[in-house]
């Protein structure tokens, strides 16, 4: 599963992301809200000012993003200004547009002075890689005000408006904690095993991560004999890369993991990132799906209860291909027209751009296609190319089948065959290979 990463910073001008964060605008004790569970990722619905998008929560990111827009619909947003931005990723700089005091409420949590990036590159669209329209992410400000309860069994969260709910009986199942808090987001002490060593380590809590464990080489920390290279996932300055392996073991409290998966991302991939001070990496949605989780940014903790995920193997993509939508698209729905409004408004998907503007949609393609083929792998063995269209997988037609089982077909176990027709350039083919664990 390729992941998306969007630690970012500024280059053209300094401001501070969601000041006030987000606020109750309810009588309510809590607030609760469904979410989808995608990937190890939840995705929320938010509405930023009138207009409802999808957006995963990510308490890792800087600023939220804005990288699609709903179909036949528009979203307003306020004094907006065109930068360049750097971040994760082997590339140098993207072209975004910042805009500030928006309004974003998510079921009655609400934040007035709400910044956030439009980011108008379809390769950081991750929709297309989770088979669900998503249109941006929600960062950190949704945290720093009150405790947030992630339950990823029951698919919701839960805001609490009083720390009084951490004296309720409910809280004696759960083990708690100590966090650190550094410019609104939480790193929790963590102890790993790597080549029978043990190294303490500074994680970055980052719900936004699909993968359990990435962490950064250095002269201690070092991924072991056993690993392959990858594609690791997506960031602003381009394609992350790295290397796949495993911890021997992973501890945190009484909790204990062994032979977790984890991720080494190139030195190149963010030696341009301004790191926290002894940040050794990220604890993603790999590990924190295995509880049910409560973050209490101001009273410096995280709570943790075991549920039923608890126990689930590490598993990862044996075939060595990406399996994606047919891609997203931007289409030009009319022709380059003047625009008199004011500069300091921005209606999207009416993309202002030097006194004009260009009117656009965002559709998911309804097909699949092999986004990228590790080297070395089955898959690449046996011929399979990026771009190929996806057919069938095991004489099933891929049209019925979601791109989440899809994931699940590609890691079920060492040895499976797997077989593969594909349309290559209107020529229909037919390949066969079988998983190989390679950890």
């Amino acid at each position: 599963m390729r992941t998306f990463v969007f630690a970012l910073f500024l280059l053209l001008f300094k401001c501070a992301f969601g000041q006030n964060g987000f606020q109750f605008e309810t009588d309510k004790d809590k607030i609760v809200i469904p979410f989808t569970f995608v990937d190890n990722m939840v995705i929320i619905p938010v509405e930023i000012n009138g207009t409802k998008l999808n957006m995963l929560l990510d308490s890792g990111s800087e600023p939220s993003l804005i990288f699609s827009f709903p179909e036949n619909d528009t979203v307003q947003l306020y004094n907006t200004k065109k930068i360049q931005i750097s971040g994760l990723g082997n590339e140098e700089m993207a072209e975004g547009i910042y805009s500030d005091k928006n309004t974003a409420i998510v079921n009655g949590y609400r934040n007035n002075q709400f910044d956030l990036l439009v980011i108008l590159d379809e390769n950081l669209n991750f929709s297309s890689r989770i088979g669900i329209p998503v249109n941006g992410i929600l960062g950190y400000s949704f945290f720093k005000n009150n405790v947030v309860e992630i339950d990823y069994k029951k698919k919701r969260v839960t805001i609490y408006r009083d720390r009084k709910i951490l004296n309720m009986k409910k809280l004696k199942a759960f083990t708690a904690l100590p966090i650190t808090v550094v410019n609104d987001r939480a790193y929790l002490n963590v102890t790993a095993k790597l080549d029978n060593n043990k190294v303490d380590l500074k994680l970055l809590i980052d719900t936004g991560l699909g993968d359990g464990l990435w962490l950064f080489e250095n002269d201690v920390i070092k991924a072991n004999e056993n690993y392959f290279e990858d594609v690791l996932g997506e960031g602003v300055g381009g394609t992350v890369y790295g290397k796949k392996s495993r911890l021997d073991e992973l501890e945190f409290s009484e909790f204990k993991f062994k032979s977790p998966l984890v991720s080494y991302p190139d030195t190149a991939s963010y030696k341009q990132l301004r790191l926290v001070t002894e940040r050794n990496g990220s604890l993603g949605g790999g590990i924190l799906k295995r509880f049910t989780i409560l973050l209490d940014y101001n009273g410096g903790h995280l709570y943790l209860k075991k549920n039923s995920y608890y126990d689930d193997p590490f598993n990862y993509n044996m075939s060595g291909i990406e399996v994606q939508h047919g891609g997203v698209q931007w289409i030009q729905e009319v022709d380059k027209i003047r625009d008199d409004s004011p500069t300091n408004v921005l209606n999207v998907n009416d993309i202002a751009l030097d006194n004009s503007t260009l009117k656009y949609k965002f559709t998911l393609k309804q097909a699949y296609e092999i986004a990228s083929v590790r080297k070395n792998s089955p898959a690449e063995t046996a011929g399979l190319k990026h771009g190929d269209k996806l057919l069938k997988i095991n004489r099933k037609n891929v049209s019925n089948l979601s791109k989440q089982k899809i994931d699940e077909m590609l890691q079920e176990e060492d040895g499976k065959t797997i077989e593969i027709e594909i349309d290559r350039n209107g020529i229909v083919k037919k390949f066969k290979f079988q998983l190989k664990k390679m950890l």
